[in-house]
């Protein structure tokens, strides 16, 4: 009797992990990937512009005064960060939704962004000591 309620409770179990592993979303997935020729920048070319506009965020944020002008100025450093980088502002945008629309893969995008960051940090801060 016992081993008959382990079996049915084993099937059970496996019954339900196969259909919870179906109806997951792959936008959840950590690995999710862009198609190709969709438009949508790849991982580590999205991985570079995120750096890149994080900086800038961070520079314009630490202004004690966000006067129209630092606005405009901020939207030229955009435009600068797009064009360094081969993308339109159009690419940008779309690519950002897609990688936030996928929250685990985009997890690991972040987690990269604030490494090249600190990165970055670490770079000018033994370059200032040098000196």
């Amino acid at each position: 009797m016992l081993e008959k309620d382990l079996n049915s409770t084993a099937k059970i179990i496996l019954i339900s992990v196969v259909f919870f592993s179906c109806n997951s979303d792959p936008r959840d997935w950590s690995r999710s990937r862009p198609e190709e020729g969709s438009g949508i920048l790849e991982r580590r070319a999205f991985i570079e512009v995120m750096t890149d506009v994080y900086l800038v965020e961070a520079a314009y944020k630490s202004n004690l005064h966000t006067s129209e002008v630092e606005l405009e100025k901020l939207e030229v450093r955009y435009g600068n960060i797009y064009a360094s980088h081969g993308i339109t502002q159009e690419e940008f945008e779309k690519s950002h939704k897609w990688w936030w629309e996928h929250p685990a893969a985009m997890k690991g995008v972040l987690q990269e962004v604030t490494e090249n960051i600190i990165s970055i940090e670490k770079s000018l801060s033994n370059h200032k000591d040098s000196k």
